[in-house]
């Protein structure tokens, strides 16, 4: 029996009065998450406009909304700007070890056919679960083994297509066989590499816009009775065999079905590089532990283990004086700087006038590395451990490490946090919300399994 077969059986049957407590909890915290980043994405996101304004020049009039645009569009239009929205900020959500940013490719799907056919919370929690689930087994499965190191494919939109077909399939109800077939239409249109990161352009933070789309429509052709392809994943032309060279670890879908890997998801607390996150947290600490001044300041000092982290502390002249925004999100002594002198970072710390703040230019230029073998750590393939030591004029030391940065699964972002995310996400949407509707947003689906129609979020979230 092909993966396919055994993965449509399990999103079918999968349901929300059988999901454990940590699952839930993590896919209603994801769908919030990710629908701030989408508010905050319909107003700061590149090349949103283009993308959005597709829906309306194909004649896309529908019942689903794009989120934060008073715009309405038919599933497939809508699920593609939804999710051109969800990573356009780079501040969604990201498995640590699976190498995916999962929720983007699921949520948009989800909650656009959720709109459609009026699905309950519970109804969305199931599905964001099940969709979750899979690109992070698919992505363990494919990123495991040693001999698929430095292959080019870029995950969350290769995977993401299976995911945002899961979670539409489960949103519409599909049958197993129904739903075998979605997967196995599906991957006709799977694909994505990582030219996508490695061009410089807005085209890296709009690709939750393929799986998304791909994911409604192969789900509504299934419905709609179109047969899929039933050796999807195994067969001789299946996508092990295409992609991966018939190389995957099948550990890594083990007790399919009881545990859900969106559990293992973190969530990100600043809207920064992944790889400044651990000293971020520990700057942050010291400067509100110890009301740092950041005029006292002599010396800073960043301590790293990992050859990914100094992507971020090289070239050192451009680190330390960002020439763009996204040049400043990925700098390490900036976002230190940011976190010692102002103790918080969100969207708006990363603007023009920011990049001239004498201040962080100052702090920047008083910062240096070094290695520290300590910090070398098991604990994530990506997620590593930092260490930050601030001197003062006055010869006082601190210094503090972080190894489970904030978000960190073994170290859950908390809803009030979440919230307060949220509301800094909203404030960015390309059309002013009322605080009684971000409020009413948070509420709801803080309180999800209560909802009986998240087509009311959805509303909210016009």
């Amino acid at each position: 029996m092909d993966l396919g077969s055994i993965f449509a059986r399990t999103i079918a049957d999968t349901h929300y009065d059988m999901l454990p407590c940590d699952a839930v909890e993590a896919s209603k915290m994801a769908v919030l998450d990710t629908l701030g980043c989408m508010l905050a994405g319909s107003g700061a996101g590149e090349g949103i406009e283009s993308v959005v304004g597709l829906v309306d020049t194909l004649g896309g009039a529908g019942r689903c909304t794009v989120v934060g645009c008073e715009k309405r569009g038919n599933e497939l239009l809508a699920a593609m700007a939804n999710g051109s929205l969800a990573h356009s900020i780079d501040y969604d959500d990201a498995h640590d070890d699976a190498f995916v940013h999962p929720s983007a490719s699921v949520v948009p799907a989800a909650l656009t056919l959720g709109e459609s056919v009026a699905a309950s919370g519970k109804d969305l929690i199931a599905a964001v679960t099940v969709g979750n689930d899979l690109i992070c087994r698919l992505g363990f499965a494919v990123s495991n083994p040693r001999e698929n190191e430095g292959l080019l494919w870029m995950l969350p939109v290769l995977l993401g297509t299976f995911s945002a077909t899961a979670a539409s399939a489960k949103i519409l109800g599909l049958s197993a066989e129904e739903t075998e077939n979605a997967l196995g239409i599906a991957y006709n249109r799977a694909g994505g590499s990582k030219e996508l990161v490695i061009e410089p352009g807005a085209l890296r933070g709009l690709y939750g816009m393929f799986p998304n789309m791909t994911g409604v429509l192969s789900a509504l052709l299934a419905k709609n009775g179109v047969p899929g392809l039933k050796e999807t994943f195994e067969g001789k032309a299946g996508f092990f065999s295409v992609y991966y060279g018939g190389v995957y670890d099948k550990s890594a879908f083990d007790d399919l079905g009881a545990r859900f890997e969106g559990a293992g998801v973190s969530i990100k607390p600043w809207p920064c590089c992944r790889f400044t996150n651990s000293h971020v947290d520990a700057a942050l600490g010291l400067a509100e532990d110890n009301d740092i001044d950041p005029a006292r300041v002599a010396h800073i000092t960043l301590y790293y283990a990992a050859e990914d982290v100094k992507r971020c502390l090289e070239p050192e002249d451009v680190r330390k004086n960002p020439p763009s925004i996204p040049g400043a999100k990925l700098s390490l002594p900036f976002t230190v700087a940011q976190a010692i002198a102002y103790r918080k970072i969100e969207i708006g710390d990363f603007s023009v006038e920011a990049l001239k703040d004498p201040m962080l230019l100052e702090l920047c230029a008083k910062t240096s590395y070094e290695y520290d073998e300590s910090l070398a750590s098991t604990l994530s393939k990506t997620m590593l451990p930092g260490k930050v030591r601030i001197e003062l004029d006055d010869a006082r030391v601190f210094e503090r490490r972080v190894d489970a940065v904030y978000g960190h699964p073994r170290n859950r972002m908390q809803w009030p946090d979440l919230a307060r995310k949220f509301r800094d996400c909203a404030s960015y949407a390309k059309h002013a919300m009322k605080a009684e509707a971000i409020e009413s947003i948070i509420d709801a689906v803080q309180h999800l399994e209560e909802v009986d129609d998240v087509s009311r979020i959805m509303e909210l979230a016009r």
